[in-house]
């Protein structure tokens, strides 16, 4: 079922309901305030997709970290794949305040993308997922300072849950080929704002995967569209809970049964056969460097050896293979290893000490 509204005259902040008791701070109140009167004609069109499927719990804080961004000239697109949890009362309870909503059933989080990637008409394009949040004002910092030459427009992205010490994730370093050849470099899907038409224009969505379609996106329109823009602002909260697909398929002990892992290799193969020439030789060094990238942390991570051993046999290896391995990652790694031999253990404990 489809349902379409137009909804740029409607003054979302005075209409919107108002938030369930004892919900307060962002999303639930609005801390965003105009400082003229502005028309949506003043400012371009910006089109966000939700995709959801029985994300009830979450819905309803995602839409409205959306709605009170109060940016006149939204294009709000929810498309929900048969939830049978409490989201089509949330879709109703704030259908008015909604531009299109789809409820049908879908094949997965790609395909529910895609439906809304085919009704944007906005300039610039995002999904935010129904257990994410925009952050306020990112909407009026996106329309105000991403200029005709910036291709893509980068916030950094709070890291939450209830069960996570937030930590922020930093966009970083973007360019296709630093994502194929498996260069140090860092992406969070949320802060991320496209060209609509450039995301068109490179192919769109593919909705044949399922967990690893936003680096396939992104490699394909960087290909392309390489000026990057990177904001200091964070404009969105990425949420880390139990049925999370990040964190239900990284839980996993077996490598080999990761869906995000397995579906790289598809990818990789994919890009190979349709990028060029450089692209394609830089996928496949990026294949060769993955394992290694992996391994490093490996050797990072492991607090009961020798740091200087360690770091020993990551330079030996390295002569082995100085194409895939002679990078600055692993140039880091062996620079953390050998700053905790010569760090006095004094040095330490006093780093940790609380001062009063």
């Amino acid at each position: 079922m489809l349902a379409t509204l137009t909804t740029s005259s409607v003054d979302v902040i005075s209409t919107v309901n108002l938030p369930p008791t004892n919900h307060h701070g962002w999303p639930w109140e609005s801390s965003i305030e105009r400082k003229a009167p502005l028309h949506a004609s003043d400012l371009p069109r910006i089109t966000v997709v939700t995709p959801s499927y029985n994300q009830g719990d979450f819905l309803e804080q995602t839409i409205r970290s959306v709605l009170l961004q109060d940016y006149p000239n939204l294009q709000y697109i929810v498309v929900d794949g048969g939830s049978t949890d409490q989201s089509h009362a949330i879709l109703d309870k704030y259908n008015e305040h909604l531009s299109v909503v789809i409820r049908e059933p879908d094949e997965g989080q790609s395909d529910a993308i895609a439906k809304g990637l085919a009704l944007a008409d906005g300039e610039f394009f995002n999904w935010i997922n129904s257990d994410d949040l925009l952050m306020p004002g990112t909407l009026w910092e996106l329309a105000s300072r991403c200029r005709p030459k910036v291709d893509l427009y980068t916030f950094s992205v709070e890291v939450f849950g209830d069960d996570v010490k937030s930590y922020l994730m930093h966009n970083h370093n973007l360019s296709a080929t630093a994502m194929l050849r498996a260069d140090r470099y860092s992406f969070s899907q949320p802060g991320l704002w496209f060209r609509t038409k450039y995301i068109q224009d490179c192919g769109g969505i593919d909705r044949n995967l399922n967990y690893g379609f936003d680096w396939d996106l992104l490699v394909r329109y960087l290909a392309d569209n390489p000026n990057v823009h990177y904001s200091t602002s964070v404009g969105a909260r990425f949420r880390l809970h139990a049925e999370s697909k990040t964190v239900v398929e990284f839980a996993k002990q077996d490598e080999a049964a990761n869906r995000f892992l397995q579906e790289s290799e598809r990818i990789r193969d994919k890009l190979e056969a349709s990028l060029g020439t450089s692209l394609a030789n830089a996928s496949r060094l990026g294949r060769l460097r993955v394992p290694w990238n992996d391994w490093l942390v490996e050797k990072l991570d492991d607090r009961d050896s020798s740091p200087v051993v360690a770091a020993s046999t990551i330079g030996w290896r390295a002569i082995k293979q100085p194409h895939v391995t002679f990078t600055w990652r692993t140039a880091g790694t062996i620079l953390r290893l050998l700053s905790r031999y010569v760090r006095p253990k004094s040095s330490i404990g006093q780093r940790n000490t609380p001062r009063h």
